[in-house]
């Protein structure tokens, strides 16, 4: 499309004998869309308003280096407005159930978002949703899918409306309350590009370590205690710092925590008295029973927050202490 050789819009030059069939099959949703979005292009004015539209489709689809900040993303703002209403009109109808990637030519050609979210499922075999670690996904087995998330907001970057390195199965929580319309590469008060996880990175050092701190033991009030959460590859702490920005975990965590606390310690303190009192075994075998419980926490609900707790509650000089005078059934 974009190559500057063609000056009249060719189906067999421009298009993959693939999705021919696609093309033909909806003139009025995408061939008349297609040829409006090149006529536009071949008549921009300059060849640098061209190269701007180029550098946008080439840039905006590495969502990897712009997630290390290699690159900086192209917004429809920065783009001829010509074109810019041209390949809006075309992209916004690409992407749902309802739109282009629903019909029944795409769907036999390509398959169903459902079909790549069960394939998703069955690589990520992890219960919980990956950008808060607290509610579960769903699995492939399930009849619906979790919320796709446009990690760059299709309403603010071209040409990246159905790029699956793009889009993110999340829990709906993290898609529509927190992330919601939030934009990943810059945040509301400044215009310095940030860096962000990218989730597809084949990297696997992300691990981010939560320490509550507080004197007391009892968590209800959250205005009381403090949370760290700190990324365990120092290399990645500006990542971790535009996470708990945009899915604003520090909020999420510590409110979750409060509300919990007390059934998670009387858990322990259950605990506690069946394994040191009933069945008269050592406090350092309990130590570890407890500090074992989550060690699978990625597939449990809250899990994350819950091994922090007990980590918490076991370092406590006190704890043995407290076990001992306090039962709470």
């Amino acid at each position: 499309m974009f190559d500057n050789t063609q000056t009249t819009y060719s189906h067999a030059y421009l298009i993959h004998p693939d999705f021919q069939n696609i093309i033909n099959a909806y003139k009025n949703q995408i061939d008349d869309k297609l040829i409006a979005i090149f006529n536009a292009y071949n008549n921009l004015p300059t060849l640098q308003d061209k190269q701007v539209v180029k550098n946008a489709y080439l840039i905006n689809n590495d969502i990897e280096s712009i997630a290390d900040i290699t690159k900086a993303p192209i917004k429809y703002s920065q783009l001829p407005i010509s074109i810019s209403t041209q390949i809006k009109s075309f992209y916004d109808e690409l992407w749902g159930d309802n739109k282009i990637l629903g019909y029944s030519i795409v769907v036999n050609s390509c398959g169903t978002v459902k079909q790549h979210f069960e394939s998703f499922r069955e690589i990520n075999e992890y219960l919980v949703c990956p950008f808060c670690g607290l509610d579960s996904l769903l699995c492939e087995h399930d009849d619906g899918r979790d919320d796709y998330d446009h990690y760059l907001l299709k309403s603010k970057y071209p040409f990246i409306s159905i790029n699956f390195n793009n889009l993110f199965p999340m829990c709906h929580r993290c898609n529509s309350k927190n992330k919601n319309q939030k934009d990943l590469p810059y945040n509301d008060l400044t215009t310095i590009q940030r860096k962000f996880y990218y989730p597809y990175s084949k990297e696997i050092n992300h691990t981010i370590n939560l320490t509550i701190l507080s004197p007391d033991i009892d968590l209800k009030d959250s205005a009381k205690w403090k949370l760290e959460v700190n990324a365990a590859n120092p290399s990645y702490e500006d990542c971790k710092e535009t996470w708990k920005d945009v899915f604003e975990i520090e909020t999420r965590y510590k409110a979750t925590i409060s509300k919990h606390s007390k059934s998670w310690k009387e858990r322990i303190f259950l605990k506690h008295y069946k394994i040191c009192k009933k069945n008269q075994r050592n406090y350092a075998e309990f130590e570890e029973d407890v500090l074992d419980d989550f060690k699978d926490y990625l597939n449990i609900s809250n899990g994350i927050l819950m091994k922090a707790y007990n980590e918490f509650v076991i370092k406590d000089p006190n704890c043995e202490a407290n076990l001992n005078s306090t039962m709470v059934f």
